[in-house]
């Protein structure tokens, strides 16, 4: 009779596990960060064990000191995140693209929650992109649909061509994002409609049926993981060697 107690308690005590296993598996802690003070620095001189990795068509190696992204195939977004949550942040990293073609997307993901795939086309996350011919672009996506906040916008502060580096830089406090290139701030083509598509022309005005912003406000995707990211468009072949990534605390205020 006491072996029967024993073996029921054992069985409710693993069905209590398995249920709270299921209810917490997708809670994750979100990192708090101090205004001014470095949180957390990767220079990829030694293996980094809480960063992604993975070999195939779709590459993330850590080799020559730096975190190297690789698509050998068309309209792919390969990435690499850090294991930790953040919500407000203030993220900086050096990248350098060293094979493939111009038209190409390389540059920051972050607030990424990862459904489990290397490719995040079916995540919630939002990308900084520049390009190697020398554009830049913010985008968004959540659950699949993707949304271009800000679409392609040339600008003379992105260093182009291969063998290259632009230093790229996202502060995000609460619901609000500025966006960096080579220590420069950007502005982005935000559509007066909510709901409208950005249109940028340099031809015919700049930004059509919207504004030039310094500030982006989106409230989607509350926190996620940061990282780093690349984008095949119509030509495979797209290498990218990242490094230095660095997360401080924001000032507390975005204009």
């Amino acid at each position: 009779m006491r072996r029967l107690l024993v073996l029921l308690l054992l069985t409710g005590l693993l069905g209590v596990a398995y249920v709270l296993n299921r209810l917490t598996e997708d809670w994750h802690y979100v990192l708090p960060v101090q205004a001014g003070e470095v949180a957390y620095v990767a220079t990829f001189d030694d293996f980094t064990t809480d960063w992604d990795v993975y070999d195939g068509r779709l590459q993330s190696q850590v080799a020559d000191s730096a975190l190297r992204l690789a698509a050998d195939d068309t309209d792919k977004k390969p990435f690499s995140v850090s294991k930790q949550y953040w919500s407000d942040f203030d993220l900086s990293v050096q990248a350098s693209p060293v094979d493939g073609p111009l038209n190409n997307g390389y540059g920051v993901i972050f607030r990424l929650q990862n459904k489990g795939n290397n490719s995040p086309d079916d995540d919630n996350f939002y990308l900084f992109l520049v390009s190697s011919d020398g554009f830049y672009q913010v985008m968004r996506s959540i659950d699949g649909q993707q949304k271009e906040l800000s679409n392609w916008i040339p600008s003379s502060l992105v260093n182009q061509g291969i063998g290259v580096t632009n230093n790229l830089r996202v502060v995000a406090v609460g619901n609000r994002f500025q966006f960096y290139i080579n220590s420069q701030p950007v502005q982005l083509c935000i559509p007066d409609n909510p709901d409208g598509i950005s249109t940028y022309n340099e031809l015919n005005g700049g930004c059509i049926g919207g504004q030039m912003l310094d500030t982006l406000a989106d409230s989607s995707i509350p926190n996620g993981q940061l990282g780093v990211v690349i984008q095949t468009l119509d030509e495979p072949g797209v290498v990218v060697n990242f490094d230095n990534v660095m997360v401080a605390g924001p000032d507390p205020v975005i204009e």
